[in-house]
C-alpha cells in the first residue's frame, strides 16, 4: 500500500459515521451541470458524490482512500441512493482507464497533476463539463497550507487543448481561498 493511501484511509478511519457535508462549490454547481453522469474526482467520503446522487445525477465516485469510499457507500445506502465507486490512485498513468465517458467531471479540493489532465478531457463526452475548484495560493499565504497543492493564478486557463475555459474566478469560502474553473470539452 502506498503512503498517500494509508495517510488517507488513516483520516477517514478516524471521522464520526456523520455524512459529509456538501460544499458550497457544489451547491452553487450543481445547478449549472449537464443532466446525465458525472465522475467525482477525488471524491473522499462523498461530500460532492452524495449531493449530486441527491439531485438526480448518474455519480461515479473515484478515489485512492478505498475506507473513504466504503464511508460513502454505507452514506449512499442509508439515503438509497446508488454511486458507483473505484479505488484508484489518480498519480498512476491511466488511472481513469475503463471509466467513461461523462457529461461531467467534478474536482472539488483536489489538484491533478498535470499528467491527469488529458485523461480527464478524453474522460468527458464533446460538450461535457468539468467544474473544478481548489486552493490557490491565497491559501497558503493565509493559512500555511502547503503551496504544491495550490494553483497559481490562471495556471490551469489552457491546461489542455481538448478543454475550452469558460470560466475562471477566485473566492473565499469561509476564510478558505480557492480558485474556482469550468472547462467544456471541444
Amino acid at each position: 500500500m502506498n503512503a498517500a493511501r494509508e495517510k488517507w484511509n488513516r483520516r477517514y478511519e478516524a471521522r464520526s459515521q456523520v455524512a459529509p457535508a456538501t460544499p458550497a462549490f457544489v451547491t452553487q454547481t450543481a445547478p449549472g451541470l449537464l443532466p446525465g453522469s458525472v465522475l467525482d474526482l477525488a471524491a473522499g467520503d462523498g461530500a460532492a458524490s452524495l449531493a449530486l446522487a441527491r439531485l438526480g445525477f448518474a455519480v461515479t465516485a473515484v478515489d485512492i482512500a478505498g475506507v473513504g469510499l466504503a464511508r460513502l457507500l454505507d452514506f449512499a445506502s442509508a439515503e438509497q441512493l446508488a454511486i458507483q465507486t473505484h479505488c484508484r490512485d489518480l498519480a498512476q498513468p491511466d488511472c481513469l482507464q475503463g471509466l467513461g465517458p461523462f457529461d461531467n467531471i467534478l474536482v472539488c479540493r483536489y489538484k491533478p497533476e498535470a499528467a491527469l489532465w488529458p485523461q480527464l478531457a478524453s474522460a468527458l463526452v464533446p460538450g461535457g463539463l468539468l467544474a473544478f475548484s481548489t486552493f490557490n495560493l491565497q491559501q497558503n499565504e493565509r493559512h500555511g497550507f502547503p503551496a504544491r497543492f495550490c494553483v497559481a493564478p490562471g495556471e490551469l486557463k489552457a491546461i489542455d487543448p481538448a478543454l475550452e475555459l469558460l470560466s475562471c474566478v477566485s473566492v473565499t469560502r469561509d476564510d478558505d481561498c480557492f480558485d474556482d474553473y469550468l472547462f467544456r470539452r471541444r
